[in-house]
C-alpha cells in the first residue's frame, strides 16, 4: 500500500455526485471521503446538483456550474487544468470529462499524474442519443482506456463483455484491476422493520414483500421496473407485494403501468428515498428484485440488499452474475416477466426460513467481498501500481 507518511494528492472526476442518487457518484463519494480520512489530500470535481449533499469529511468537493450539459454530461473546461495531483481518477462514463482529461494530458505538468480510469458501464441509448453514445464508445472511450495507467473494472466478467476492455485485458492484463463496488456493512445490516413501513402500506404480516430500488429517470431507463410490475401481475401468489423506492420523471408512467396491469393495490411507490433511509426499506422487505438490462454492470443496490440479509432476484448479465449466485438468490433471463413471476412464486413457496438462509449467505458474501475498508486498501494498491507505471513511462529525471 501507499506509504501513509507521504500522503497522495488525488483528484476524482465524476459526472455525478451525491446528492444525485446514481451509483457511480456514490462510489466516488465513498472513495473520496475514505481516502481523505486516511490522510490523503482529496479533491472532487463535479457538476452542481440540487438537494442536500452528504458530509464529504475532509475531502474537498468542487461543484462547478457547467458551461453546458446534456443530461448527466456536464461540460467543465477547467478539468483540463488539474496540474498538481499525483493521481487523476476518472469515473467513467463521463461525457465531456473524458475528452477534457485526454486534452489535459497534453500539458507537460499534467502528464506526471497517474491516470486511473474507473470503468462503470457502457453508454447505451436509442434514437439520436444512441447514435451519439455509439460514436463515443467507438472513439473517446477506447482512447481514454489506452491512455490510462491502470483501468479499474467491476469484474473480469463484465470487462470481457466490452470490446475495448477485452482488448486491453488480452494485450496487458496487468493494466486492469478488479475493483467491485462497495457497501457500508454497518449501515446496511439485517434487522427488524422498526419503522413500521409494512403496516403503513397496509401489508399484512404473512404477505411477501419484494423491494425494487432505482432512480426512475431517463438516465436509468435500463432498470426496467415495467418488467417487475408485469411479473407481479403474472404471479399465482396474490399475496406478494412490490415496494418501489425511487423518484424521477418516469415514475408517473410506472404508476399507470401498475394500475393497467391490475396490481395498483400491490405496488407501493415511495418516490425518492434518501440513501440513509434505504436500509429500513430493505429490512422491511423479504426479497429484492432487479429486472435490469444493459448497461447495468454490477448493481450497488444488489449488494446493499444482500448486506441487509435478503435474497435477490436479478437479470443474468455480465457483472450482475459476479454478484448473485445460487446460494444468495437467482438469476433470470433479461426482459422475461414470466421467469420473474415464476421465481417470485418460488421465493414465496420456500417460506421465511428458506429466504432467511439465502439472505444469510448474501450477508456473509457482502462482508467478505464488498466492505469499504478492504476496498480502500485495494484502491491504495491500485494507485501505487498506477504511479509506478506512470514513472516508468516518463523515465528518469521526468519529475524535474
Amino acid at each position: 500500500m501507499v506509504d501513509p507518511v507521504d500522503p497522495l494528492r488525488i483528484a476524482h472526476l465524476t459526472a455525478t455526485f451525491p446528492p444525485y442518487p446514481g451509483g457511480a457518484g456514490n462510489t466516488a463519494y465513498r472513495f473520496a471521503r475514505g481516502q481523505a480520512e486516511r490522510g490523503s489530500h482529496v479533491e472532487v470535481f463535479t457538476a452542481a446538483a440540487e438537494g442536500e449533499a452528504p458530509d464529504p469529511g475532509r475531502a474537498i468537493v468542487h461543484r462547478i456550474e457547467p458551461v453546458m450539459a446534456i443530461g448527466n454530461a456536464p461540460l467543465i473546461p477547467s478539468l483540463t487544468r488539474l496540474d498538481t495531483f499525483d493521481v487523476v481518477h476518472v469515473h467513467y462514463p463521463f461525457i465531456f470529462g473524458s475528452e477534457l482529461t485526454l486534452l489535459g494530458r497534453l500539458r507537460k505538468r499534467r502528464r506526471r499524474a497517474a491516470l486511473v480510469v474507473h470503468y462503470k458501464n457502457r453508454l447505451l441509448g436509442s434514437g439520436a442519443r444512441g447514435v451519439l453514445f455509439e460514436t463515443y464508445e467507438r472513439t473517446v472511450a477506447p482512447a481514454l482506456v489506452r491512455a490510462a495507467d491502470r483501468i479499474l473494472v467491476l469484474s473480469e466478467d463484465h470487462a470481457r463483455s466490452v470490446s475495448y476492455l477485452r482488448r486491453a485485458l488480452d494485450s496487458d492484463p496487468s493494466r486492469l484491476i478488479e475493483m467491485p463496488n462497495g457497501v457500508d456493512t454497518e449501515a446496511f445490516s439485517p434487522g427488524e422493520d422498526t419503522t413500521g413501513l409494512r403496516e403503513r402500506l397496509g401489508i399484512g404480516p404473512d404477505a411477501v414483500l419484494a423491494a425494487f430500488v432505482a432512480t426512475l429517470d431517463r438516465a436509468h431507463h435500463f432498470k426496467r421496473l415495467d418488467v417487475a410490475i408485469e411479473a407481479l401481475a403474472r404471479t399465482r401468489n396474490r399475496d406478494v407485494h412490490l415496494v418501489v423506492a425511487g423518484g424521477g420523471e418516469l415514475l408517473p408512467g410506472f404508476r399507470a403501468d401498475a394500475a393497467a396491469a391490475g396490481v395498483g393495490a400491490r405496488v407501493h411507490f415511495l418516490d425518492a428515498v434518501p440513501h440513509r433511509e434505504l436500509p429500513a426499506v430493505l429490512r422491511a422487505s423479504d426479497l429484492f428484485v432487479l429486472t435490469t438490462e444493459p448497461p447495468e454492470s454490477f448493481g450497488i443496490v444488489l449488494i446493499e440488499a444482500m448486506a441487509c440479509g435478503i435474497p435477490a432476484i436479478a437479470t443474468d448479465y455480465p457483472g450482475v452474475r459476479a454478484v448473485v449466485d445460487d446460494a444468495t438468490g437467482q438469476l433470470i433471463p433479461a426482459g422475461d416477466s414470466g421467469a420473474a413471476a415464476e421465481t417470485l412464486d418460488r421465493f414465496c413457496d420456500m417460506g421465511a426460513e428458506g429466504r432467511e438462509r439465502m439472505g444469510a449467505a448474501g450477508r456473509a458474501k457482502a462482508e467478505r467481498l464488498w466492505a469499504w475498508p478492504a476496498l480502500l486498501d485495494r484502491m491504495e494498491d491500485a494507485y501505487a501500481e498506477a504511479i509506478a507505471a506512470r514513472a516508468a513511462k516518463l523515465g528518469p529525471g521526468a519529475a524535474a
